[in-house]
């Protein structure tokens, strides 16, 4: 009996292609599914809260400051704290959460430095005292964003905090943190030939924008001091801006809540300043916030002591100095850094910071 006509085998035969073709794609579509899922697991298992809605990378958007953010402006505030700023920019490579509550389990773990639940004072401190300059900088921006004396005075451009930096490693300095710098007087750690802490006061974006960069590749640490209700406000740092700081290794400290000078406030006024600041800043990072700023370095026996009752364990002033003594840890002086100085000025002030005792 003669077989199917030819037309009919020709038709059965692409029939029978396009269902290969069709399991072939479905099969694709399904291990696409399934690979898709077990890399989200794997990120989702290494980084704790990181969200498809933010996304894991991006570059951080910084803030316009048409008004230069001249610090002396600063006063109370009606803006949100902590917690409830608003935050600008794409989430972290690091996956720390967006949300800006930050809890300690889910902290990313290069902010260990800061989770150190340990640090106490003890009342006898292994050293009377160190030598290390503290560099106090504020702002690290062009020049253009200066709009008086009083600004320009305390802006750094980003080529000349480029260049201090270099000169700083080049000249075997090494930056250390807070805690490095605490166990070093209340435990008699041993510290780097050449210690400098470098500090920034306000919260600035440039923080992110400008120093940041400089800083990660040396691999050194610094200090931000955060007037907690200017979070998220124009030109200063945003809650996850924070974060990522913390998470790259730098420490986070408080200038208060609103930059008012403690020894103008009552007790009570100075208690919530203080305390309030420390937990709008607690809440963001996930962590203790150990270290304190007076707002224009105004200081007094009684704020000092209100600094400590707080909970900080070192607080600075404004005032010139490198010599930090373990009968004053609430009180420590500092080196201050101004606009408008050359390099040759910055190496002298460094090194004569360095050598006093």
């Amino acid at each position: 009996m003669d077989g199917p006509p030819q037309d009919d085998r020709s038709a059965r035969r692409r029939e029978q292609a396009r269902a290969r073709t069709a399991r072939r794609r479905r099969n694709v579509a399904y291990w696409s599914v399934i690979t898709v899922a077990a890399v989200l697991a794997v990120v989702w298992v290494a980084n704790p809260g990181w969200s498809l809605r933010d996304g894991s990378s991006g570059t951080e958007v910084a803030q316009a400051d048409p008004t230069g953010g001249d610090p002396g402006a600063v006063g109370t505030s009606t803006a949100a704290t902590g917690a409830g700023a608003s935050t600008t920019g794409t989430a972290r490579a690091d996956g720390a959460p967006a949300d800006g509550a930050a809890d300690a389990q889910g902290a990313s773990a290069a902010d260990a430095h800061e989770r150190d639940y340990g640090l106490k004072a003890s009342g006898s401190p292994a050293r009377q005292k160190v030598t290390v300059p503290v560099l106090m900088y504020h702002r690290v921006a062009p020049m253009s964003t200066a709009t008086n004396d009083v600004s320009y005075n305390l802006t750094v451009t980003p080529a000349q905090f480029r260049e201090q930096m270099a000169w700083l490693k080049r000249n075997g300095y090494t930056a250390i943190s807070q805690a490095e710098l605490f166990r070093a007087i209340e435990d008699g750690a041993a510290l780097p030939k050449k210690p400098v802490a470098l500090t920034f006061d306000d919260g600035y974006v440039d923080a992110t924008k400008d120093v940041l960069p400089v800083l990660g590749p040396l691999g050194w640490p610094a200090t931000f001091f955060i007037i907690s209700s200017r979070i998220g406000e124009r030109a200063f740092l945003t809650a996850k801006q924070i974060k990522r700081l913390s998470a790259a290794g730098m420490d986070i400290g408080s200038h208060t809540v609103d930059h008012l000078e403690l020894p103008s406030l009552s007790e009570s006024s100075r208690a919530q300043q203080l305390r309030q600041s420390r937990k709008d800043l607690e809440k963001v990072v996930g962590h203790p916030v150990r270290w304190f700023c007076y707002p224009a370095g105004r200081n007094d026996s009684a704020s000092a002591a209100s600094v400590a009752r707080a909970g900080y364990l070192l607080g600075y002033t404004t005032e010139g100095g490198s010599v930090l003594r373990a009968d004053s840890l609430t009180q420590l002086p500092r080196v201050r850094i101004s606009g408008g100085g050359s390099l040759q000025q910055f190496a002298a002030s460094v090194k004569a910071a360095s050598a006093a005792s």
